[in-house]
């Protein structure tokens, strides 16, 4: 079955301006939840268009679950997936327990920076970031999501300069791209011996994990061909310095992920932590035909116990 269209960076901050330029808003704060979810703004959203952006994490990590069976605190023990993502998690149970009209955005920001930071440690947690107008941070959050009156008396509580979370000092997550793994492994640990439905979870857990394996030496070999051995992988996991867009033709990007998943398969969530990669292929200057060549040549080689039925039919 198809998948849906990518929601590009560069075309969401165009409809903002458009938004902008027609008066449809006074202001506006928006919260992202996803893996590498400051790319979309990172050297794309300008200051003056009254908007305020607040990411789970930065334009080159992922983000978290949490709330994820065999962790504290669990999910009722019905569930056997992640309750929620960390960032999502941090900033919506924060506005339930404070007064948000005493609460301004920035408080919130600093709270919800420190919590999915993972106490900044980053050990199991992300840079929560923010683009835009920050000086709108000043301005108390029940302006945009209301404020609930039982919170009227609520009040902070920090400890030596930080938010202290005292329910907290277990908690675990698992990076975002494997919480489907934890899914399947769930799935599978608790299924009754020689059942169907273990022999089902655990196939899809090993075409998973095979179609994983699949991208992964699909992209690396193409920027071997492209680039050569050394160079290949210093042009794949290039990082742009902050203030600059993930790719400087958004178009070619949108070419080679169709032209890349025509050839290899589709790249499906965990696949789209290679779109830096892809960028930064149109950023070297390579062109659509050298790429189909090149991402033939490259999944052709690839074993074809890589090519699973589970994603065959998600080909663009």
């Amino acid at each position: 079955m198809p998948i849906p269209p990518y929601l590009y960076a560069h075309d969401l901050v165009e409809v903002l301006k458009k938004k902008h330029a027609a008066g449809a808003y006074k202001e506006m704060v928006i919260y992202i939840e996803a893996c590498e979810s400051g790319s979309i703004f990172e050297g794309l959203l300008p200051k003056g268009l009254n908007i305020y952006v607040t990411t789970a994490a930065n334009g080159e990590e992922s983000s978290w679950g949490t709330y994820c069976p065999g962790m504290y605190p669990p999910p009722p023990p019905e569930y056997e997936t992640c309750l929620g993502d960390l960032y999502s998690v941090a900033w919506m149970e924060d506005s339930e327990k404070h007064n948000l009209k005493t609460e301004t955005i920035k408080q919130q920001y600093q709270l919800v920076k420190f919590r999915t930071s993972d106490h900044n440690t980053y050990q199991a947690g992300s840079h929560v970031m923010q683009y835009g107008d920050i000086p709108i941070s000043k301005e108390h959050l029940f302006l945009y999501i209301g404020s609930d009156p039982a919170n009227a008396n609520a009040t902070f509580i920090y400890d030596n300069g930080f938010p202290e979370f005292p329910d907290e000092k277990d908690v675990r997550a698992v990076n975002q791209r494997d919480a489907d793994l934890l899914y399947l492994w769930q799935k599978y640990k608790r299924s009754k011996e020689g059942s169907i439905e273990k022999l089902e979870s655990q196939k899809h857990m090993v075409d998973l994990m095979t179609h994983r394996m699949h991208l992964d030496k699909s992209v690396n070999l193409i920027g071997k061909l492209l680039f050569g051995s050394v160079r290949g992988l210093n042009v794949l996991n290039t990082v742009r310095p902050p203030g600059q867009p993930l790719v400087n033709d958004w178009d070619c990007l949108k070419t080679m992920v169709r032209t890349f998943e025509k050839h290899c398969g589709s790249l499906s969530q965990y696949g789209m932590k290679h779109m830096r990669s892809l960028a930064n292929i149109c950023n070297e200057g390579v062109t659509k035909n050298t790429m189909a060549v090149v991402s033939a040549e490259a999944c052709n080689q690839m074993s074809s116990r890589f090519r699973t039925s589970l994603h065959r039919g998600f080909s663009a």
